[in-house]
């Protein structure tokens, strides 16, 4: 019988392994990165060991999740496995969670479905907010510009509190992956981006670089959808407090 301790072991160093795999074939960083723009609240390392157990998640939760909003799982469907870190007493441990994916119950996930000029009007509104240019003709610029923005606020203010941001190294690919990640989650047409030069760039690092430029990918990823939500509440309250006035 293989030990818990045994098991958690083995599933943590399989994501250096599924790591390295990613960044080794543009075909599997472009399927992590899609996958990354629904899926933007979940580690890495789990996206990482979800993907690796079956190719297409949208979205997970344990069976008694779905069953308190009365869905329920398919029949034979096999539980995935994720990683889920706790902390007691000061102490950092992790245990093996099973969960499912959305497709595997009758449960549906409506994708939400931008309009170009709403998106437009978001994104000039946070560049504004952030004191950033605003390009009117190019949406990717604009988006890398906002993410460049995070991730210099986030590196500063986060070097002393989180261990991993001490190491990291500050890449340009970084942004530009999350850039990707990020069209896709906004509908944009990402056919032509140029996912080759992010697995070139990871060529002969070591895996502990790679792991924490996924980690900050999918830390971007997460900062700039609740920035753009923020935005959108801004807006929203703008709008109404603007037709009180009138």
């Amino acid at each position: 019988m293989i030990k818990i301790e045994d098991k958690i072991q083995e599933v943590l160093d399989k994501t250096d392994i599924l790591t390295k795999e990613t960044f080794d074939d543009p075909d599997k960083m472009r399927d992590f990165l899609k996958t990354l723009s629904s899926m933007y609240n979940t580690s890495f390392s789990n996206l990482l060991l979800l993907k690796s157990q079956r190719k297409d998640i949208n979205f997970v939760a344990k069976k008694e999740d779905f069953e308190k909003h009365n869905y329920n799982v398919k029949d034979n469907a096999k539980p995935l496995e994720i990683i889920k870190r706790i902390k007691n007493e000061e102490k950092i441990k992790f245990k093996v969670v099973e969960v499912f994916d959305i497709s595997q119950t009758d449960a549906v996930r409506n994708k939400k479905v931008y309009e170009k000029e709403y998106i437009d009007k978001i994104l000039k509104d946070m560049c504004k907010r952030r004191g950033l240019y605003y390009y009117p003709d190019d949406q990717f610029i604009n988006i890398e510009s906002i993410i460049g923005d995070i991730s210099k606020n986030t590196r500063q203010n986060n070097i002393l509190k989180y261990d991993v941001d001490k190491f990291a190294i500050q890449s340009q690919i970084e942004i530009n992956a999350t850039v990707f990640v990020v069209a896709k989650k906004l509908g944009l047409n990402t056919r032509n981006y140029n996912i080759k030069h992010i697995c070139q760039w990871g060529k002969d690092k070591e895996t502990r670089t790679l792991k924490e430029s996924l980690k900050y990918m999918q830390k971007f990823t997460n900062y700039f959808v609740k920035d753009f939500e923020n935005q959108e509440k801004i807006n929203k309250i703008e709008k109404t407090e603007q037709e009180e006035m009138e």
